[in-house]
């Protein structure tokens, strides 16, 4: 998300909420605080909690595979500390899966310079390598993962791939089935075994295959296409159309997300910089492509919010919530809505539902703090307080962990 240490955000919760509750005047907004660090026990939150930096909350959408969000943030962190190995490596992996393998290799090897040892890095080499057809280069990286650590299951897959581009389909279905035996749920793991299987002539097991990859990830394009080529095979046209729509689809997608990134990126950097106008351009500009881009109703709401407006605020969270009704971020920016309105049960539920969906998520805790300390419940309000803090340590910690992100695209 933004930078929310701005201006716009930043009203006397206590003061501006019992006004709220008693019907008075709107809270207005104030003039920027210092930045003072955590909140005393004898003051309120102000109306945003302590600026999260732009690499903490990158790294928080990287993890939950929001590579759209956490690009723009995890670039503007960067800028600040070029040489920070995992902001460059989870960077990386959001260039491969987009095919963007030159920065992705430029990414991987600015890593591999900070900290030659990185498994990870090594790793979204070899997936860059093999995607780009440079299958010894790619099995040398390999090699380096599995020096370092032999039971790696994201080296098992891209070895499995490696072995089948180099014309190795046996040895790449036995690597494949292994892999599913460590973990039943990996996408990449059945594709790559569909593939094999393809290869080999068992139709019946790649169709299979790449049906499973399908329930895991909806809109794999791999997938999607040979299941179509597979249903062509069989005489079954209207399958085959159905699938080959689908992949034109997903297709379709991924181009207009090529085609708005730039506004993306621009738009999260016009908000942190306070500049309102050009990020509601940007903004505007993404859903001008992409109606259905919850992210950027997201992003739009927050702008809105922090104009002042909203009751535009509004028709952009609610927007954003009907097509991606878990995201939590979302929930949270409604909670603060609601709160700046005085619908502070509402705000409080909603605050609630942001935490249900992401219990690591520490800024809702922050605004329920400010909600209890203007009700005078100061048990509930220090308890929050206790748990932002708690959870926004944590996520610092966290930070440095890249363990659940697979680099690559690996199809």
């Amino acid at each position: 998300m933004f930078n929310t240490n701005r201006q716009a955000f930043l009203v006397p919760a206590a003061l501006a909420l019992v006004m709220a509750c008693s019907g008075g005047d709107q809270p207005q907004r104030q003039p920027p605080a210092a930045a003072t660090g955590e909140p005393s026990a004898s003051e309120p939150p102000a109306g945003a909690p302590p600026q999260a930096p732009p690499r903490d909350t990158g790294m928080l959408l990287f993890r939950k595979g929001d590579f759209k969000g956490a690009e723009p943030l995890l670039a503007q962190a960067l800028k600040a500390d070029s040489g920070d190995r995992t902001t460059i490596e989870a960077l990386g992996s959001i260039y491969a899966t987009s095919d963007r393998y030159r920065q992705a290799e430029e990414s991987f090897r600015k890593a591999l310079a900070v900290e030659p040892s990185s498994t990870f890095a090594w790793l979204g080499l070899a997936a860059v390598l093999i995607d780009t057809g440079r299958y010894d280069e790619a099995l040398a990286a390999l090699d380096e993962v599995r020096r370092r650590d032999p039971g790696n299951l994201s080296a098992l897959v891209k070895g499995a791939l490696l072995d089948l581009r180099r014309g190795h389909p046996g040895a790449a279905e036995a690597a494949a089935r292994e892999a599913i035996g460590k973990r039943p749920d990996h996408p990449e793991a059945h594709y790559v075994l569909g593939l094999s299987l393809e290869a080999q002539g068992s139709l019946d097991g790649a169709a299979g295959e790449m049906r499973q990859v399908l329930k895991i990830s909806p809109g794999h394009l791999g997938a999607l296409s040979h299941l179509s080529t597979i249903e062509m095979r069989w005489g079954r046209k209207d399958e085959a159309k159905r699938f080959r729509e689908a992949h034109a689809a997903a297709l379709s997608h991924k181009r207009v997300e090529d085609r708005v990134r730039g506004h993306r990126s621009g738009g999260a950097e016009a908000f942190n910089r306070e500049d309102y106008g050009t990020a509601l351009r940007e903004f505007e500009a993404v859903i001008a492509e992409d109606p259905d881009d919850a992210q950027a109703h997201l992003f739009l709401g927050s702008v809105y919010i922090a104009l002042g407006r909203r009751e535009d605020a509004q028709r952009e969270l609610d927007t954003s919530l009907h097509l991606d009704p878990h995201s939590e971020r979302a929930l949270m920016e409604m909670g603060r809505l609601l709160a700046l309105s005085g619908r502070l049960d509402e705000a409080i539920a909603a605050l609630r539902r942001a935490i249900a969906e992401n219990p690591e998520f520490a800024e809702p805790h922050y605004f329920l703090a400010g909600i209890h300390r203007a009700r005078g419940e100061e048990d509930l309000y220090r308890r929050e307080m206790e748990l932002f803090q708690k959870l926004r340590t944590r996520g610092r910690d966290s930070a440095l962990e890249l363990k659940s992100a697979s680099p690559g695209s690996g199809g």
